[in-house]
């Protein structure tokens, strides 16, 4: 049975009482794979590292106890989850460690090859633009910088039939994959593992020169409606 599009849509933004409420699910629901990120992520102590889509904020503190003298920044479009985050991790924010930024992830607020991690977990459905985005972490990542995306793949049915897709863009592990090797990721990594009833991908790339214009992105890999 597909979720009502005004719960999806709170997935995606969560805002209000009930965004709360999803804030609190997702801290929990999600922190399997939000550890397995940060695994895959081989954080250094003087690594900075972008979290974009950081919801709660939880995953931002535990980047934090390894990257003891590293920068730590974020993106979030969820007016909510900035104030939660930002509450949550008022130590770091008030350190000067922990920048978090609102806004939308597609335009990036931060200088080319600022980063040498970024990481993104549960985000990819609502990029309108696939390609700008993934050209838009590259331009910000580093030469050897290392990029980790976790989503529910299209090959995961009960996803599919779950999330309606005015809402969530679920794409194949392979359409993500061919994307990044569009625009010249290289060492790209894809798995996918089954935890609990969901079936989740991972996928650990890496960037040999920073993008520095839009203008080699390919044709985008089509949408499936507007949200």
């Amino acid at each position: 049975m597909k979720k009502p599009r005004f719960i999806a849509r709170q997935g995606r933004c969560p805002s209000g009482w009930l965004g709360h409420i999803v804030a609190h699910v997702m801290t929990s629901e999600t922190a399997l794979e939000n550890e397995r990120t940060i695994e895959h992520l081989d954080l250094g102590a003087h690594d900075d590292v972008l979290e974009i889509g950081f919801g709660h904020g939880r995953t931002l503190s535990l980047v934090a106890r390894q990257v003891s003298h590293g920068r730590l920044a974020g993106i979030d479009t969820s007016p909510l989850m900035h104030r939660l985050a930002t509450r949550r991790n008022r130590p770091l924010v008030a350190a000067g460690r922990l920048q978090l930024e609102l806004g939308d992830s597609q335009w990036l607020p931060f200088d080319t090859a600022s980063f040498d991690k970024i990481y993104a977990v549960h985000t990819l459905y609502f990029w309108r633009d696939l390609a700008k985005q993934l050209a838009e972490i590259q331009r910000v990542l580093r030469p050897g910088g290392r990029f980790v995306l976790a989503f529910r793949p299209a090959e995961d049915s009960a996803a599919v039939e779950r999330f309606p897709d005015s809402v969530y863009r679920l794409l194949t592990t392979g359409q993500v994959v061919q994307a990044m090797a569009d625009l010249g990721f290289v060492g790209i990594t894809p798995m996918t593992q089954a935890m609990g009833a969901r079936l989740i991908s991972w996928i650990v790339a890496e960037t040999t020169t920073p993008q520095s214009s839009l203008s080699k992105i390919p044709n985008p890999i089509p949408t499936f409606g507007e949200i």
